[in-house]
């Protein structure tokens, strides 16, 4: 595993393959090996893959007292991975808040981006119908807390109730999300972080990189209004429907999303 110290924490990640690079963005309560099957599918089809542990997960440490996070920080560190890696421009593949972590650094920073696959991005910011289930899953976390402490705001958040702030995080196997209790300090600083996310309308207009929105099956459907929104919005991107499975396409169909993110490459 590699590592560099860069915006107070030390960022690691795992490589695999030659070729044109690919970093990978995990979700919310997982680290990088949720991308291990992608990441071999990868190697295999002659990319290099660079699986990243986000701050506060896996092998990459968090700030002290860390309390909060933004979608533009998270950005940033993978931006600072991509350079020390070598591995710009690379095409960036993230699920979840990953998925979002890599639209920012597609709009914001394009010439470290060659295009991005983003699975399941939860810019519910395009869904005014998920106002009022953000504000339903605030007042359930505060409930939680405030009845039996922290812990069980990951168990909320991991049972899939909160339909805002984590729709579908229970179709993910529960030796992935193990990560989440070990954790706990890095799942709650960036709950709200993708929903915060102040989303530059106009960038997507001009977005100048080739994108592909992923959907599965059992795309929630807040998600899926989301993806479509995005992809209405989003200059050079697409929409791929993949079919089969009960999770989300990276962990289903593992060796399609990498041959999406190869093709991009």
């Amino acid at each position: 595993m590699s590592t560099i110290r860069a915006r107070g924490v030390e960022l690691a990640w795992s490589e695999r393959g030659a070729g044109g690079p690919v970093i990978l963005i995990h979700d919310t309560a997982l680290d990088g090996q949720a991308w291990e099957q992608v990441s071999a599918a990868l190697a295999e089809a002659g990319a290099r893959a660079i699986a990243l542990d986000r701050r506060g997960w896996g092998g990459s440490s968090a700030p002290e007292d860390y309390r909060r996070t933004t979608i533009e920080e998270q950005s940033e560190d993978v931006a600072a991975v991509a350079e020390a890696a070598a591995a710009a421009p690379a095409v960036l593949c993230g699920a979840g808040i990953g998925a979002v972590i890599a639209l920012d650094l597609l709009l914001r920073r394009p010439k470290l981006v060659a295009g991005a696959v983003l699975v399941e991005p939860p810019v519910l910011g395009l869904v005014p119908a998920a106002t009022e289930a953000l504000s339903a899953d605030q007042v359930e976390l505060e409930r939680a807390v405030a009845d039996r402490g922290p812990d069980a705001a990951v168990e909320l958040y991991l049972s899939g109730r909160l339909l805002g702030l984590g729709p579908g995080i229970e179709r993910l196997p529960e030796k992935l999300t193990e990560p989440a209790r070990e954790r706990r300090e890095a799942l709650l600083a960036e709950l709200g972080a993708a929903t915060a996310w102040r989303m530059p309308l106009r960038r997507l207009a001009d977005a100048t990189r080739p994108s592909l929105i992923v959907c599965s099956a059992t795309t929630p459907p807040l998600l899926r209004e989301a993806s479509e929104a995005l992809a209405e919005r989003l200059a050079g991107t697409r929409r791929v429907e993949l079919t089969g499975g009960t999770g989300p396409a990276h962990l289903d169909d593992p060796a399609a999303v990498a041959r999406l993110a190869a093709g991009l490459g």
